[in-house]
């Protein structure tokens, strides 16, 4: 080990929205907490890395006219490592991520929904590796593939969001968003320029996106989340 590194953070966050007569109409109150422990591997003989674990607390409460999302909690704790291999001309990286997130809602009537709580637990992974072509030019491929669990406002949200103009309406019964992906890169260098290019193309299952129905309430467009298949390239 060649060092240990700790970050912490604390959030609390507050904002009101007034309506025309100066009047409170919603209050968002929002709390978050983080930290990361790194181990921070010696280099020994070109390799190096990182092992580590993070955790993140979430606390939304919407109270007033315009609240669209219930009383909700996300706990997230993940361990992670990262490894790097430099053999000079190839250079290789791989990395791993486990993740258990859970996300409840208090039981609101106003919104019409239960106590829910959802539970997930996901896996990422990715490896890679560049060589170098030319003095200063390396081209490289990388893969991955990601697990991604849905967020409190895709479950939980049912009502008007005046920040986005929306009614906005989530899905409490959504799977996890899994992706796989790859790219192949470009990177370079000269005398007074440098160059970095990529060309990536991944691979969806239950991506989720936010869809217009058609219908109106409250005066608002009505979008629900929904989950399909999806490619993201570019």
């Amino acid at each position: 080990i060649d060092s240990i590194r700790f970050r912490g953070g604390f959030a609390d966050y507050q904002h009101k929205e007034r309506e025309e007569d100066g009047t409170v109409g919603t209050t968002f109150n929002d709390q978050g907490w983080e930290g990361r422990l790194e181990l921070v591997q010696r280099n020994r003989g070109g390799w190096q890395g990182a092992i580590g674990g993070q955790f993140f607390l979430r606390n939304l409460n919407i109270v007033g006219d315009e609240k669209f999302l219930p009383k909700s909690e996300t706990q997230q704790y993940g361990l992670f490592t990262v490894q790097s291999f430099d053999l000079g001309l190839v250079r290789a990286e791989a990395g791993g991520r486990i993740e258990h997130s859970i996300v409840s809602a208090v039981a609101d009537a106003d919104l019409g929904n239960p106590d829910i709580r959802r539970s997930f637990t996901s896996y990422s992974g990715s490896l890679g590796a560049s060589v170098e072509v030319t003095h200063g030019w390396r081209i490289g491929l990388n893969a991955s593939y990601t697990e991604r669990a849905p967020s409190a406002e895709e479950l939980f949200a049912n009502g008007p969001h005046a920040g986005t103009q929306a009614f906005e309406i989530g899905d409490p019964t959504f799977t996890k968003e899994k992706s796989k992906g790859l790219e192949a890169t470009l990177r370079g260098s000269g005398d007074g320029y440098s160059i970095n290019a990529s060309l990536y193309h991944s691979w969806f299952k239950g991506f989720i996106y936010e869809t217009p129905t058609g219908a109106v309430i409250d005066d608002l467009p009505v979008f629900q989340s929904m989950q399909a298949d999806a490619r993201h390239y570019g």
